[in-house]
């Protein structure tokens, strides 16, 4: 029996009969710490994403492995280390701010491991990257999109409210400056943050003294929640305008009233989905969570179907759907990809060339305004 079952072994090999394995992603994500609600939003669409595809054309089954870094970019890098070293990932997917993706890329690029990160938006995120893809705009793009809605309407003189402790706030204020005063606009003042504080009041009078027309905030959700609201308290009532690291529900439940009327640029909002892919998994976020679904969620759903669709092709062309090589090259290569946050075309650097959508608070909740192609 022992000789016979071998010998059908060896039959099924020659004759090229593939068997079905798993083929695993790495997921790395900030589910607690300072900035826990981008993980768990993010968490939120890859299990949906997950859950309406995960079991490849060839009958490998997909297998996400996730890990908490707590939002620090430390951890962020020995996460990826133990899950190339322990876990064997094919794909790493992650991180959510652009610090901690810059602490993970370089692990990635030295193992010649793909990794798509969904929300980090700094540029230096991908620069000189061959392994490093993004499905999210870049921060140039973006602060840009900030600046000409300001411009568009009237606000001539603005503030700009800068993390020095984050990479994807220094990189985003210097976008907004540069778009801003290219198109007319005055920098008055710049004022300085850092992540974690709490008290801004030193910082809101002196933006007071300035009487800006418009506060460029390009920081995360925590730090603008507590400013717009002393700002209030102080009596200022000059617009906030931010950027996708803003719009939280948390934003609304730390600021309260205060954060009515706050804009902020982002990757996606529900009353602009318009695709059938879109629709869908709106659908299938309210059916789940009971709540609307959020760009994070979005993107991270954006960015696994990216990776399911880079395997596919793989299997296509007669390669394994593990082959990171394989897996890097299209994805590096998808073009016109129908996401639910938009049609994704990566270009020549890594980078996602898709539209952004403006919101703004509005009776507590994030109401879309408009959209604005690149």
């Amino acid at each position: 029996m022992k000789k016979f079952t071998s010998m059908v072994a060896a039959a099924a090999l020659l004759g090229g009969i593939a068997y079905a394995k798993d083929v695993k992603i790495g997921v790395v994500l900030p589910l607690t710490g300072n900035i826990a609600a981008f993980g768990q939003t993010s968490k939120g669409g890859l299990d949906i994403a997950y859950e309406q595809k995960n079991t490849l054309s060839n009958g490998d089954k997909v297998k996400l492995v996730v890990v908490d870094d707590r939002g620090d970019k430390v951890e962020a890098a020995t996460a990826v280390k133990r899950l190339l070293d322990k876990d064997k990932v094919s794909v790493i997917l992650g991180e959510v701010a652009s610090s901690n993706s810059m602490a993970m890329a370089p692990v990635a690029e030295k193992a010649k491991t793909p990794m798509i990160t969904h929300a980090s938006t700094n540029p230096r995120v991908t620069k000189d990257k061959k392994y490093v893809t993004r499905a999210c705009f870049i921060d140039p793009f973006q602060g840009a999109v900030m600046a000409k809605y300001a411009l568009d309407n009237g606000l001539k003189k603005a503030v700009v409210v800068t993390d020095a402790k984050q990479d994807y706030s220094v990189g985003l204020s210097k976008a907004f400056k540069k778009a801003y005063t290219a198109g007319g606009g005055e920098i008055v003042k710049t004022v300085l943050i850092n992540s974690g504080d709490k008290d801004f009041n030193a910082q809101v009078a002196t933006i007071k003294q300035t009487n800006p027309d418009i506060i460029a905030f390009t920081g995360y959700y925590p730090e603008a929640a507590l400013m717009v609201k002393q700002a209030r308290d102080m009596g200022i009532k000059t617009p906030f305008i931010g950027a996708d690291g803003v719009g939280f529900p948390e934003l609304v439940k730390i600021a309260g009233k205060a954060a009515e009327g706050f804009m902020y640029t982002d990757h996606f909002n529900e009353a602009a989905a318009s695709s059938p892919e879109a629709k869908a998994y709106v659908e299938a976020f309210h059916k789940k969570y009971n709540k609307p679904a959020d760009s994070m969620g979005a993107l991270a759903a954006d960015a696994y179907g990216m990776i399911v669709q880079a395997m596919e092709n793989c299997i296509k062309a007669g390669k394994a759907s593990d082959d990171k090589e394989c897996i890097n090259t299209n994805l590096r290569g998808t073009k016109g990809y129908k996401g639910i946050t938009g049609v994704i075309t990566i270009d020549e650097n890594g980078n996602a060339v898709k539209s952004a959508v403006v919101n703004a608070v509005k009776d507590g909740k994030f109401v879309y305004k408009t959209t604005v192609n690149p």
